[in-house]
């Protein structure tokens, strides 16, 4: 039994390419005593806009979740963990594959997760200023493990540490279109990884995707 609250605040000029005004997102998820599991997890979502000129403005996104167990519960469940990688975290990389992998390269999740998405708006013509829009980006965040949970390497005995470390940000930089069409905002970005890493003997390496593509919502 799961207890969820939250607290939202949105002064943006408009829901759809907005061009001023922040968004903040705030949940808290408990639960209560006797379910099978018990954990906690905090979710926070910011979201600014900062108009530079009539033609350019910056755009900040970012995000902060964290889960733990409590009590008996040695791990918070697989529907719970955090997954990074792909257009809505750190774009170049593969969805969903970044930070911790089991033995097998499958994407397990971790308990913390830090991504923030830094963008320049770029002029767009009056006709299209509604529509569409046009920018380069700057992206950086991770998923970690602080709990409990065990890792071991592609030998299935070598014990890999995905603690919280700056050094394990990621980062990528590229160019991003989003397209309002009747079926909703579609999303294009090219990203070149600036610090990707090849696999080990121990390690999994990190998944790139440079052409991204998804259909939902826009900023």
């Amino acid at each position: 039994y799961e207890l969820v609250a939250g607290w939202g605040y949105d002064s943006r000029n408009r829901a759809i390419f907005a061009t001023g005004g922040a968004r903040h997102w705030l949940n808290f998820g408990y639960t209560s005593p006797g379910s099978d599991v018990e954990f906690y997890t905090v979710n926070y979502d910011y979201l600014q806009f900062l108009p530079l000129s009539k033609w350019f403005t910056v755009l900040n996104s970012f995000e902060l979740g964290y889960g733990f167990d409590i009590g008996d519960t040695t791990s918070i469940p697989p529907y719970r963990r955090f997954f990074g990688g792909g257009p809505e975290s750190v774009r170049g990389f593969r969805e969903s594959r970044l930070g911790p992998k089991d033995s097998f390269g499958n994407p397990y999740g971790g308990n913390l997760k830090v991504t923030n998405q830094f963008e320049l708006l770029l002029p767009m013509p009056d006709k299209w200023r509604n529509s569409a829009r046009f920018s380069v980006f700057f992206d950086a965040g991770n998923v970690f493990s602080t709990d409990s949970v065990t890792f071991v390497g592609r030998d299935g005995v070598t014990p890999v540490d995905y603690d919280f470390s700056l050094d394990d940000i990621k980062y990528s930089t590229g160019v991003a279109v989003q397209w309002l069409a009747p079926l909703g905002v579609f999303r294009f970005s090219y990203a070149v990884p600036l610090n990707d890493e090849e696999s080990s003997g121990v390690e999994y390496g990190d998944e790139t995707e440079g052409f991204q593509f998804s259909i939902g919502q826009a900023f």
